[in-house]
């Protein structure tokens, strides 16, 4: 893979710098291919950062620079995507619908004991802001009085709980 946007040709032996500006449109190009539309500039530092691991690392008897080059930079940003997934996937925590859902789908002659038994799991501060929060309606800033602790403080805790609570209905 070879730049089409400058005729020269890239080579190990060139200075990490000139390849680098040379693969800028590869970079872009790679970019677009992998629909990354936001943090564009933080996919363009992984893509730089690999472009230098790619650019230590080449072997001239092991193909074309360039080729190892584009696999080296789309790798690392596959890798970065794959990162984010699995991050948002296990630290996003149920939202209001969900719960509506759980609540709503799953009353039945069980669920009181379903959901004793998820409770139980819980500490007793975990149950209360729970309680306060969906059974009262309590905002965060009452909650917080409630119990003497801060707004964001509040935020926090209930987002722990809801991955808790997700953990455990995933079981």
């Amino acid at each position: 893979m070879t730049t089409q946007h400058n005729k020269q040709k890239l080579s190990p032996e060139q200075s990490f710098e000139e390849v680098l500006e040379l693969v800028q449109p590869m970079i872009t190009s790679i970019l677009l291919r992998c629909r990354i539309y936001k943090d564009f500039e933080y996919y363009r530092h992984i893509a730089s950062i690999a472009v230098w691991d790619a650019w230590r690392k080449a072997d001239q008897s092991k193909g074309l620079f360039s080729a190892y080059i584009y696999t080296t930079v789309k790798g690392e940003i596959l890798k970065e995507l794959s990162k984010e997934k699995r991050f948002e996937n296990i630290h996003t925590p149920m939202d209001n619908d969900t719960i509506n859902y759980i609540r709503d789908h799953e009353m039945n002659e069980s669920s009181p004991v379903f959901i004793e038994s998820i409770m139980s799991h819980l500490k007793f501060d975990e149950r209360k802001i729970l309680l306060l929060f969906y059974v009262e309606g309590f905002s965060y800033f009452e909650i917080a009085k409630e119990l003497g602790i801060s707004v964001d403080a509040v935020k926090k805790r209930r987002t722990r709980i809801m991955i808790k609570l997700r953990e455990l209905l995933n079981e």
